[in-house]
């Protein structure tokens, strides 16, 4: 090590500096800072007015002597004995490039990310000027160029629904497919957005400007503005009397229009409500066994079994009253067979649930059973669109209805009845009023 003192120091200053500096043979040092005088005076006097240059700790970086200012760094970089390789330290002039060198990365990247957050701004910005325009064209369609889409059942269906909806939610946007959950409007949520994209193409609903920023999407490629469908919050275009001669012509074209086409439609209609009627006994029969009993729902691999098995109760003529009392005593029994038998589990008695509904339907068309009809508790949540389809399906068949058509006295034994112009149509037997059923509560609500 060699120590470097100005030449222009006071003489005490410079004894001080050779003190605090010198090192014996072996390289540690010679006294003590203590052993010299006050040690903050010292230091402070010595380093102010000197430096040791290490002679064999060179800098990683230039291969020259490190230059230090007091013992405790000249410790850190040369070792106990002052002589250690170096391999880690940079000299102070290459640590003054390196801390500029730092110093400018840390200010480009600094810049990168302000130019980067006002790029976002001013993205974000432009995409919200192009949301908003595309929202003011939505809020701008009157109805003028509306059409139902007759080639399609399941938007036809919706949109009577949604007709409903609104009249009795005056001045709300139509909820989005994700705002319903995971039943959507029938029980399946990509059909239901299909039927509103549908519906959307028609010019019969349009979207509704309390939708979402996350529903739209800005292609980056392009700049066209995209929407996702199960997002967006919809509104029905026209007036009240727009949607009600739309309803009106709906339910005639599913009640009384002519054709194959109008037939298939009619089936479709009907399929549609069998299978929410299906999905409704089921969440049902869930919610039963996780709300009530605290069991998990029915197991993954019997749900299609139990779907078959609500499809057949249905298929035998029981309503979907019946079905919620054969549901409400297949739950019920099933927890008292696992309080009977101590080693069965929860999943055990979910699984069974489906085993004794199975059984009981069997059972009650064997026999003969009277079931009476439930309604579901509050706590149940069925297909929105079930209530409204499910009378419309109902109002179908009744047109078609045999002994509807035998009783009325306005039409032919075909249902068909003569206009003022002389043309045959389907009756709707407006003569005759369709008996109601009669339904009970559901015991276990309480």
């Amino acid at each position: 090590m060699r120590a470097v003192i100005k030449a222009d120091c006071p003489k005490h200053a410079r004894e001080v500096a050779a003190q605090y500096w010198e090192i014996t043979e072996e390289g540690t040092w010679t006294r003590t800072v203590g052993s010299i005088g006050d040690q903050q005076w010292v230091a402070a006097t010595a380093t102010s007015v000197s430096h040791a240059v290490l002679l064999k700790s060179l800098c990683r970086n230039c291969d020259e002597p490190i230059r230090v200012t007091n013992r405790s760094w000249a410790v850190r970089v040369g070792g106990k004995y002052l002589d250690r390789l170096n391999d880690r330290y940079l000299c102070p002039e290459c640590s003054d490039v390196q801390r500029r060198d730092e110093e400018r990365e840390r200010e480009r990247r600094l810049q990168a990310v302000r130019a980067e957050k006002e790029r976002e701004k001013l993205k974000a910005e432009e995409e919200a000027r192009t949301i908003a325009a595309a929202l003011a064209d939505e809020e701008a369609k009157d109805g003028s160029t509306s059409r139902l889409p007759y080639r399609r059942p399941t938007a036809l269906a919706l949109y009577l629904v949604l007709i409903n909806h609104a009249a009795y939610n005056p001045g709300k946007p139509l909820p989005s497919v994700a705002d319903l959950g995971s039943l959507g409007w029938t029980g399946d949520t990509e059909r239901d957005t299909e039927a509103l994209l549908d519906l959307y193409r028609a010019h019969l609903v349009a979207i509704a400007s309390e939708t979402p920023r996350k529903a739209f999407d800005v292609s980056e490629e392009d700049g066209e503005l995209r929407f996702f469908g199960p997002e967006v919050k919809w509104r029905l275009v026209g007036g009240s009397t727009t949607a009600t001669a739309n309803a009106r012509a709906v339910r005639t074209h599913f009640m009384t229009a002519p054709g194959q086409e109008a037939h298939d439609d009619r089936q479709a209609l009907a399929e549609l409500v069998d299978r929410m009627e299906i999905i409704n006994v089921i969440s049902y029969l869930d919610g039963l066994l996780t709300k009530k009993y605290d069991y998990p729902a029915v197991p993954e691999g019997r749900r299609q079994e139990l779907a078959d098995i609500v499809r057949k109760g249905f298929a035998a003529g029981y309503t979907s009253g019946q079905m919620i009392c054969f549901a409400w005593r297949a739950a019920d029994s099933a927890a008292a067979w696992k309080e009977r038998n101590a080693h069965m589990g929860p999943p055990e008695a979910s699984s069974g649930a489906v085993t004794i509904l199975n059984n009981k339907i069997d059972t009650a068309i064997e026999v003969h059973h009277a079931i009476p009809e439930y309604d579901p508790p509050r706590w149940h949540q069925q297909p929105p669109a079930l209530a409204v389809l499910r009378q419309l399906n109902a109002e179908v068949k009744r047109v078609r209805d045999r002994s509807v058509i035998s009783a009325c006295p306005q039409c032919d034994h075909q249902g068909l009845c003569e206009t003022d112009t002389g043309a045959m149509v389907r009756c709707i037997h407006t003569a005759t009023v369709p008996e109601q059923p009669e339904s009970q509560e559901d015991p276990a609500e309480a």
